[in-house]
C-alpha cells in the first residue's frame, strides 16, 4: 500500500518525530523513506535598493545561505543513516525553493503513496492573529496520495 513515504523535515522536533513514525510504518510495509528538506532562498527584492547594489553584502547573504545548505545536507544524512541502521531504503533530498512547493512537486513528480510530516501546536489565538498558511496546510490541500499529520507539542 506504501511503497514509497516522503518525510518532509526542517530540522524540528516535529520533524524527528514524525520520521519515527514514518520508519515505523516503512518496516511494516517494507517501503522505502524519502526524506526532504527545503531551504527557501534569500528574496532579492525585499532587501532594497541598496543590498541590491553591494557586491560584499551579496557575497556575506550567499556565504550564509551556503552555510544554511552545508548544515542541512548533514542534517539529513544523519538522519537516512538512523533509517538504514533500522534496515530500510531511505535518500534524502535537499531542495532551494518555497517548502510547501517544493514537497507538492517532489511528490507528484515521484509518485509518492505516503507523506508522515509534523505539526506543532501553536500558541492560543495564534492563527487568529496572524492570517498565515502553513507548510502542513498546503501540502495536504494539493496532493493527491495520503498525509499523515503528525502533530507534536511546541519545540
Amino acid at each position: 500500500m506504501y511503497k514509497h513515504i516522503l518525510v518532509p523535515h526542517g530540522g524540528t522536533g516535529a520533524g524527528d518525530e514524525a520520521l519515527r513514525q514514518a520508519i515505523s510504518i516503512a518496516k511494516c510495509k517494507h517501503s522505502k523513506i524519502t526524506l526532504l528538506h527545503a531551504v527557501e532562498p534569500w528574496p532579492d527584492v525585499s532587501f532594497g535598493y541598496w543590498i541590491q547594489n553591494d557586491d560584499a553584502v551579496k557575497e556575506q547573504m550567499d556565504s550564509i545561505l551556503s552555510d544554511v545548505e552545508v548544515s542541512a545536507r548533514k542534517f539529513i544524512v544523519e538522519r537516512v543513516a538512523l533509517c538504514r541502521k533500522e534496515g530500510l531504503v531511505c535518500e534524502g533530498i535537499f531542495k532551494t525553493g518555497k517548502p510547501s512547493d517544493s514537497i507538492i512537486k517532489y511528490a507528484k513528480e515521484q509518485d509518492i503513496d505516503l507523506i508522515v510530516m509534523g505539526k506543532k501546536r501553536k500558541i492560543p489565538n495564534y492563527k487568529s492573529m496572524f492570517k498565515i498558511g502553513s507548510v502542513t496546510r498546503k501540502v495536504q490541500e494539493h496532493v493527491d496520495c495520503s498525509v499523515l499529520i503528525v502533530e507534536t507539542p511546541e519545540d
